[in-house]
């Protein structure tokens, strides 16, 4: 996910939750009795362009009174947008969001409660993690479509020339750092590629969080009411982190303002780089290029970081009522195999084809191991901060541990301001 989110001042907030208590009472209202019609506008990522006109054919086939009118948009910027179209009135009818996006959003109250929807659904046929960050304050404001944990790729050929045995399930953070060093032949190839970029927050928080659990640290403390990423677990963890590039030089020159997608892909892909963490997406990227020789394992130690993507209704939303029933009908098993391009949040989808293939059960097996982050106001500018200060530990501004304690005092303030 790109781009940084600005939030309008508080009082703006004040109308639009007004305007959210009136559309909810419409969708009462019509759930009472009036029949769903029109057209409903749905934002997504780029990445459902090429299944929007097979999800347009299977709703009409359903639901022939109402209209699909899917937005496709590029992730740079695309929070930034709908906050804008939100806070003026002119939001679609659905937002898909990245899962850790989901609390902040919901708290600045651009959000309609879904508890209505969530009531008709099989909750446990959806991902536990990815269904518990939509969750904000015990309300529902979000419906997975798209779940997945992350799982390490490994690059054979940089494997191969390096000498080194692929990595095999069961290994640990502590073989992370023994291969990527092995694999590292300095002006040739690298190790780890690490995200570090603030324009890609998902993908950092991919590779840090299950180091950070993996040590028995958090970001926060139990009771989530205040920060915990200044502990000492939570500072070796940074230092782990951090090591990959400052101290072993496993990582490539320019690691802290790579991202996955952008950097680190073409270097996986041109054999300079041996480990990346990511999710499905960039499975499916890497069976497109026939020419790279990989593989996939699970992560160290099993822990992993529960990614994804869920819709919620927008305040304001002109059609709540065929939105919420969209949502309703993407939540089917049998709908979500077909239409996703990415793995689905659906448990039972993923036993129909196509994802019950044998190349993706690693994400099956990944699933019971994966994590959320925190459902949290505020959550976004938590991340922010803590990623600028650990992009300053790369750059030698600062050390782990006073990069810890800003984090850390920065976390107090916005649970402060949120409070």
């Amino acid at each position: 996910m790109d781009g940084v989110m600005q939030w309008p001042r508080r009082h703006v907030l004040g109308g639009m939750l007004a305007a959210g208590a009136v559309a909810a009472s419409g969708g009462r209202l019509a759930a009472q009795g009036k029949k769903p019609s029109g057209t409903v506008t749905i934002w997504v990522g780029s990445w459902w362009a090429p299944q929007v006109p097979l999800t347009q054919k299977l709703w009409q086939a359903d639901y022939p009174d109402v209209q699909l009118a899917f937005e496709p948009l590029p992730i740079n910027g695309y929070l930034d947008k709908f906050s804008t179209a939100a806070l003026g009135g002119t939001p679609p009818d659905i937002i898909d969001v990245d899962t850790t996006w989901v609390s902040t959003v919901a708290a600045k109250g651009l959000l309609q409660p879904l508890d209505d929807v969530a009531a008709k659904l099989d909750v446990s046929d959806i991902s536990k993690a990815v269904w518990n960050a939509g969750r904000f304050k015990g309300v529902q404001y979000a419906i997975p479509a798209r779940g997945g944990p992350e799982v390490y790729y490994y690059n054979k050929t940089v494997f191969d020339k390096a000498g080194v045995p692929y990595p095999q399930a069961g290994w640990t953070h502590d073989d992370l750092v023994a291969i990527a060093r092995k694999l590292t032949i300095k002006g040739e190839q690298y190790g780890m590629g690490v995200p570090a970029d603030l324009s890609d927050p998902s993908n950092v928080l991919s590779f840090f969080c299950p180091i950070l659990w993996y040590f028995g640290g958090d970001f926060l403390t139990p009771d989530e009411k205040a920060p915990a990423i200044n502990t000492p677990e939570a500072v070796k963890a940074i230092t782990y982190w951090s090591d990959f590039y400052v101290k072993y030089g496993a990582a490539p020159e320019g690691t802290p303002n790579f991202s996955t997608t952008r950097d680190l892909m073409p270097l996986f892909e041109a054999n300079k780089v041996g480990l990346i963490s990511s999710s499905s997406n960039t499975f499916d990227a890497l069976l497109q290029k026939p020419n790279v020789k990989w593989g996939a394992v699970l992560a160290p130690d099993k822990i992993n970081r529960a990614g994804g993507w869920t819709m919620g209704v927008p305040v304001g939303a002109k059609n709540p009522d065929g939105a919420k029933l969209f949502l309703a009908w993407l939540a089917r098993p049998e709908i979500q195999a077909q239409v996703m391009n990415r793995f689905p949040a659906s448990l039972k989808a993923r036993k129909l084809p196509p994802w019950n293939e044998p190349k993706w059960q690693i994400f099956v097996e990944a699933e019971p191991d994966a994590r959320s982050v925190p459902s949290v106001a505020g959550w976004f500018e938590m991340q922010t901060a803590i990623l600028t200060n650990l992009q300053k530990v790369l750059v030698k501004q600062m050390t782990p541990q006073q990069a810890a304690d800003a984090s850390a005092a920065e976390m107090k303030r916005i649970i402060a301001d949120n409070a």
